[in-house]
């Protein structure tokens, strides 16, 4: 028999898929802080793909196509800011139209075809940091910890959010 919180992650986990996120790819060097991540992988709600440093999602990168990526700010081998770069040639981003607030239409095509959300994920809030993430076209500038409800957060009107920690281009 699943308890109440088990029934909770699980609708909650459907509603990912449900809105076009099936597959994502966390690149961070700590693996540890996304248990949440890991317990919809293994409920088979999600499929979830872990990069320890910049260079291995680019290689990643070339060869599959994640409806979300979530990025460290900070990798042992680069700056999340040129991770993202370096991965333009390779992963389209969503549709995110700043004027939108972040709104569930501006973030519609995520999922659809060869778009992916991409949100940046950063230790501690830094305005200059959120502003260059949102500037570069991300569709959520994070801090962490970093969670699924946030992840969810992003697909919901600008209006229904309620203090998730989530910022939106």
């Amino acid at each position: 028999m699943k308890t109440s919180t088990q029934f909770d992650n699980l609708s909650a986990n459907s509603s990912l898929r449900a809105s076009g996120i099936r597959e994502i790819v966390i690149v961070d060097s700590n693996c540890d802080r996304y248990a949440d991540f890991v317990q919809a992988a293994r409920e088979g709600e999600v499929g979830l793909h872990f990069c320890v440093d910049g260079r291995s999602a680019v290689r990643l990168a070339r060869r599959f196509r994640a409806d979300a990526w979530l990025i460290s700010a900070e990798l042992p081998d680069m700056s999340g800011f040129d991770l993202l770069e370096m991965l333009s040639p390779h992963v389209l981003q969503g549709n995110v139209d700043p004027l939108m607030g972040g709104s569930r239409v501006s973030l519609d095509q995520v999922g659809k075809g060869r778009r992916s959300a991409v949100f940046m994920a950063a230790e501690t809030y830094r305005l200059e940091e959120e502003q260059r993430a949102l500037a570069a076209g991300v569709s959520g500038y994070l801090v962490r910890p970093v969670t699924l409800d946030m992840i969810r957060a992003s697909r919901l009107p600008a209006e229904q959010h309620n203090d998730v920690g989530v910022s939106h281009g």
